[in-house]
């Protein structure tokens, strides 16, 4: 059936559930090697709600600023998901790389490699050139292909938000390093041509030599996929960290070890705007804390100087997703609109062993309809010099 906010049209819908359960892992990958293997289904962890609520949520020692609703959102439900997670064999399936939709032999969506459409307003032509809409649903207009080597084993490298650097580190990544090391090397990651910065990423972790970039739909004969390739980067559960551990591993640590980082959120295009930013910047500074705008660093280097920071200030966004390079132990003040209240980071920082604290700006207007939620906020100055003095200590 369709999911919310997902209408099919020609195409249906399924989840992993659906799929016959395998009986261990080592059933599940003789399935994927065996040219007569069934679809199935391997279930590694079950969703978990964990109570995270640093500090109980104490306004002025985990919570501050003016975001009353905000606050009172984040102390009504401090429970967080950890996302179960499957692992997802199917047979004949096809992989979209504009959005890494993935449909079946039986013309259906796998549900979690669209789910993440709610960013684009659930409208999959916006990402993907390959579908047009009709009656109401969605049509593959483009040719499909048939990849030429039937006995590759195709994992995708993410899902649809995979363009997005935080979406790529948590969404699917993690997943599909497992199943290389646990398939072999028939297993290929499969997508869309990469992005420099993802190039570096899969080198890293040792992926780049098994990447097929694909231009167009394209059929495998076996595909791989697992239930993480959406929504981790909202509910992250444990195994995200074995792309970040390896990642950290390789990269080693910076020679700044102890600093402080503000992580800077100025780019063109960027559609949260905070308003007061280089007062916000100077206040910090007479903390001790250095801007960084990790969009003009290699990963290797942002890699490095998050290994060595111990306090972080930052903007709610992608390059919050950097903190899993930190060690546990740091402290972390995100600065969160009062009308984008997200948890993402509050719960990658339980996973990460961080001290998280929340600093709720206030917007000045609400965000706009579009998919991009564009809006200005304000942090308020005098509340943030306090926060920072209660949290980080006097400067």
């Amino acid at each position: 059936m369709d999911g919310p906010g997902i209408t099919a049209g020609a195409f249906g819908r399924f989840e992993a559930d659906a799929l016959a359960p395998t009986p261990g892992f080592a059933a599940f990958r003789r399935a994927a090697l065996d040219p007569d293997g069934a679809d199935g289904r391997f279930s590694h962890a079950p969703d978990r709600f964990v109570d995270v609520v640093p500090h109980g949520l104490i306004e002025g020692v985990a919570v501050f600023g003016e975001g009353v609703p905000a606050i009172a959102a984040l102390r009504s439900d401090p429970v967080h998901r950890l996302a179960g997670v499957s692992s997802v064999l199917l047979n004949d399936a096809v992989l979209a790389p504009d959005s890494m939709a993935v449909i079946d032999a039986h013309e259906r969506f796998f549900g979690p490699s669209v789910d993440n459409l709610a960013m684009w307003n659930h409208h999959l032509p916006t990402v993907d050139r390959a579908f047009s809409e009709t009656g109401g649903g969605w049509r593959l207009c483009d040719p499909i292909e048939d990849t030429v080597d039937d006995g590759m084993i195709a994992l995708p490298v993410g899902g649809v938000g995979c363009v997005n650097y935080g979406h790529f580190l948590y969404d699917g990544l993690a997943a599909a390093l497992h199943h290389r090391q646990l398939l072999g090397t028939r297993a290929f990651v499969v997508g869309r041509p990469l992005l420099a910065w993802q190039a570096e990423i899969l080198d890293a972790l040792g992926l780049l030599g098994s990447y097929r970039a694909i231009e167009r739909p394209t059929r495998f004969r076996k595909l791989v996929t697992s239930t993480m390739v959406s929504w981790t980067v909202s509910y992250p559960n444990r195994f995200v960290r074995a792309a970040f551990d390896r990642l950290r591993f390789r990269f080693g640590a910076g020679p700044d070890e102890g600093s402080r980082l503000f992580i800077v959120r100025d780019e063109p295009g960027n559609r949260r705007v905070m308003v007061n930013r280089d007062e916000i910047l100077a206040i910090a500074s007479a903390f001790g804390f250095e801007p960084i705008r990790p969009g003009g660093l290699s990963v290797a280097a942002q890699a490095r100087r998050f290994a060595g920071a111990r306090c972080v200030i930052g903007e709610s966004g992608a390059a919050l997703a950097n903190l899993g390079f930190c060690d546990p132990g740091a402290s972390v003040l995100e600065i969160q609109p009062s009308c984008f209240s997200d948890g993402w980071t509050r719960a990658a920082c339980h996973l990460f062993g961080l001290r998280w604290q929340v600093f709720f700006a206030i917007c000045r207007d609400q965000p706009d309809d579009g998919a991009a939620r564009a809006f200005d906020y304000r942090v308020d100055p005098l509340a943030f010099r306090a926060a920072l003095a209660r949290v980080f200590g006097a400067p």
